[in-house]
């Protein structure tokens, strides 16, 4: 029965295998449709000018991917992924600032994808255990932040470009295929710069399986990658200074003491996948036998027993079989590489990391169980691989709905990444929201005790001055500045200079913010009022005529167009302004 039933399936086409993979994806990853922007959302789309029309094309292809309160001028930030940014600006332009739409691109994303996998294991595999592999891939828990997280937008987009190219090169044997191949890998790397990996596995392919197309594929290749670098030169440059995590706070050696137990971290995640979070940022920059010895000895176990099965392959199998298996060996470790902090990158580990690399071990396995069929009762290869489908799956759902409640998920990723500052920060923020000025402080200070940097400052400062305490909180905004020159924290500084310090200071303060962020709306509308206060009318009316030009770069902001188009008017007018300093109701 088991049997016939296989052997049905290994004879299924590719839109019955579509149609499965498109329900189970739908049925497994629903629940984290509805959830809320968070986090990056809110500077990479949001409040982020340029990316409401598509018109602002350009400026995507000249900058970084976050707004900074700088109005049509080029995005900041160290990543050039400028594709990643079109498409929020081609859902923004069609569906505006709803969750929804983004959400189900991505999971579109991630179904398109798996399918292109089946579609590649499929030259190594029959049918079903390609079709089970695939789905493992989609619904896998360490993968499910590709699919939730809409930062993880970029993951999911050079992931999708990347196996195109892949499937693309095993589909097609002639040279003219091999521009849609490199324009595939454009694609995926102008989504994400670890692309750069499907490139070197595109070329191992070749070398390996058809090698008389390799050379034309590097000239063909010379065109994209040395625009690609032209691009990025000029928009964010070659070097990534993160400075902002604790792995990149860490010497080299540091870094490798690290190593070992981020490689067992992937390994583990991979095989149970039950506590995740959005981040981990652990370090261990001294040699210990728990966090580097004991790690080290795990992957080495692993490593060996991967070249180990290579040899049994090679004795058992086919030859086509073994350089398959090799393939997919070197996948699963060129994966890892970029992410072994040997060159930091800005966190420890992400689980959407291991996005790209659980296709090689997948691959793997495959060969495994295809060089071992003899050995293994087809009943018990269905039941096994159903009850990893319904585990798996059931997991993934479950982490959905995680996703779908914010401070949920900030809890759940401290408890799964205790050194995961940002999600305290992120519950500080939550307490601020729910008029808890206490707890927030104290999730604050949670952040900051275990790394600061300038959002947490600012978390800080805000709930400082909710509780009054203005010098506290103009010193916590000060110091965050140190870390991050954001313009949050300027415009929070800024919102106190009602009710605190003295109007020198305060003027000199406001005059240093609009200088560094010349089209932010607060910043001018604060300096204005401090101008009128100190009878400047002249230089009040220059700096609210500047808030009110710049008012629609405001965003989301607590002051609304209309506040400034009051003062504007009072102002302009030589009116008496009655604005009393209340923090409750300004802008932080």
């Amino acid at each position: 029965m088991f049997t016939q039933a296989i052997a049905k399936i290994n004879k299924i086409g590719s839109l019955q295998a579509s149609i499965i993979i498109t329900i189970i994806g739908f049925v497994v990853c629903f629940t984290g449709l509805s959830s809320p922007f968070r986090n990056d959302d809110t500077s990479q789309i949001v409040n982020a000018l340029p990316v409401h029309s598509i018109t602002h094309i350009r400026i995507f292809f000249e900058s970084g991917t976050f707004y900074n309160g700088q109005g049509l001028a080029p995005l900041t930030g160290i990543y050039f992924r400028p594709l990643e940014t079109t498409f929020y600006s081609l859902i923004y332009t069609i569906a505006g600032a709803h969750p929804f739409a983004y959400h189900l691109c991505q999971l579109l994303l991630c179904i398109a994808s798996a399918f292109i996998l089946y579609l590649v294991f499929k030259y190594s595999f029959k049918a079903l255990l390609a079709l089970l592999l695939a789905i493992i891939f989609l619904i896998h828990p360490l993968n499910s932040q590709v699919v939730y997280a809409i930062p993880q937008f970029s993951d999911a987009l050079f992931f999708f470009f990347g196996i195109l190219a892949i499937w693309l090169l095993l589909r097609f044997k002639s040279v003219k295929s091999l521009i849609p191949v490199a324009l595939c890998l454009f694609l995926s790397l102008l989504s994400k710069e670890t692309a750069v990996i499907f490139i070197a596995m595109a070329i191992l392919y070749l070398f390996w399986f058809n090698r008389e197309r390799l050379y034309k594929f590097f000239g063909i290749m010379v065109l994209p990658v040395a625009l690609y670098l032209i691009l990025r030169i000029n928009a964010v440059g070659l070097d990534r200074n993160f400075t902002s995590t604790p792995i990149d706070k860490l010497h080299l050696w540091g870094r490798l003491l690290t190593a070992p137990s981020i490689m067992q971290f992937y390994l583990t995640k991979f095989i149970f996948p039950w506590r995740l979070a959005s981040g981990y940022y652990w370090v261990n920059p001294t040699f210990s036998v728990r966090h580097f010895l004991l790690p080290l000895f795990i992957d080495s176990a692993v490593v060996s027993l991967v070249v180990y099965l290579a040899f049994v392959i090679h004795k058992k199998a086919s030859k086509e079989l073994f350089f398959s298996y090799m393939f997919f060996a070197i996948w699963a470790l060129i994966g890892l590489i970029p992410y072994l902090q040997i060159a930091p990158v800005d966190m420890t580990a992400c689980e959407s990391w291991f996005y790209f690399s659980m296709v090689g071990w997948l691959g793997m396995i495959g060969i495994i169980l295809v060089t071992f069929q003899s050995y293994i009762h087809p009943k018990w290869f269905v039941i096994i691989a159903t009850v990893l489908i319904v585990i798996f799956g059931f997991r993934t759902a479950i982490r959905g709905l995680d996703w779908d409640n914010p401070i949920s998920l900030d809890y759940k990723d401290i408890a799964a990444s205790p050194e995961d500052f940002i999600a305290y920060k992120n519950v500080s923020m939550y307490y601020f929201n729910q008029g808890n000025y206490d707890k927030a402080k104290v999730y604050a200070e949670k952040s900051i005790g275990i790394y600061p940097v300038g959002s947490n400052y600012d978390a800080l400062g805000v709930a400082l001055t909710l509780l009054g305490n203005y010098p506290g909180a103009a010193q916590a905004f000060t110091t965050g500045m140190k870390y991050q020159d954001i313009n949050i924290l300027y415009e929070n500084r800024a919102a106190i200079t009602g009710g605190y310090g003295t109007p020198a200071a305060n003027t000199q303060f406001l005059l240093s913010a609009v200088n560094n962020f010349p089209q932010d709306p607060e910043i001018w509308f604060y300096l204005a009022i401090q101008e009128y206060r100190d009878n400047n009318t002249g230089d009040a009316k220059i700096a609210i005529s500047n808030a009110y030009d710049y008012r629609q770069y405001s965003g989301a902001t607590p002051i609304s167009s209309e506040v400034i188009s009051i003062i504007y008017s009072r102002i302009m007018s030589n009116s008496p302004l009655d604005v009393n300093f209340n923090p409750s109701s300004s802008p932080l």
